[in-house]
């Protein structure tokens, strides 16, 4: 096990900063539509990476700070459930969110690996997302482990729904389109 930084790392961190932005995205968006929310209760300014790392342990501190952001996030959204926030607004706001994140590629392969590089999916050693078939028009991808569910234990769903939602934004200025046919299971096609 590694005990210095690396470019992994310091990848991770920047998917583990995409999530909290998107935490505090939805959670402002709720309180601008009304809603009595404490946004700090659900973000955290992140500091830099050397700041929360444990030289001696770096995977268990990755970790931490991933289990801290997925639990933030899932407890976010199921409160605003609870509060009768409508799932399809959620989705919009998350595909909003999408649209700030553009991108316009080429291939198929390379919005999957914008994707790969974007959502946060546990450690890289899970391997969570693997490609089951690829062309130019499309690739299908199977999702070997759910990494999300522990965080999601209500409403276990709606973590795949706000994720297209947030994967359709980021491809709506662009060529092509995602799908999640089931919860085990992803495509990426043109339009």
């Amino acid at each position: 096990m590694s005990m210095t930084l690396g470019p992994i790392h310091y990848w991770l961190y920047g998917k583990i900063a995409n999530q909290e932005e998107l935490t505090k995205f939805l959670a402002e968006g709720a309180r601008e539509q009304g809603m009595s929310l404490a946004v700090s209760r659900y973000t955290r300014n992140l500091p830099p990476l050397e700041e929360i790392i444990d030289p001696m342990n770096i995977h268990g501190s990755l970790q931490a700070a991933i289990d801290d952001a997925e639990k933030r996030y899932a407890d976010l959204v199921q409160d605003l459930l609870k509060m009768h926030v409508d799932p399809a607004d959620l989705a919009n706001c998350a595909q909003e969110f999408g649209k700030k994140h553009p991108v316009t590629v080429d291939t198929p392969e390379e919005v999957f690996r914008a994707f790969e590089d974007f959502f946060l999916d546990g450690m890289p050693c899970d391997h969570v997302n693997q490609v089951s078939d690829s062309s130019s028009a499309s690739l299908t991808w199977e999702i070997t482990a759910d990494v999300h569910s522990t965080y999601w234990q209500e409403n276990a769903g709606m973590y795949q729904k706000l994720r297209l939602a947030v994967m359709n934004g980021m491809l709506a200025a662009g060529s092509f389109k995602a799908g999640m046919p089931d919860g085990a299971h992803g495509i990426i096609e043109r339009k």
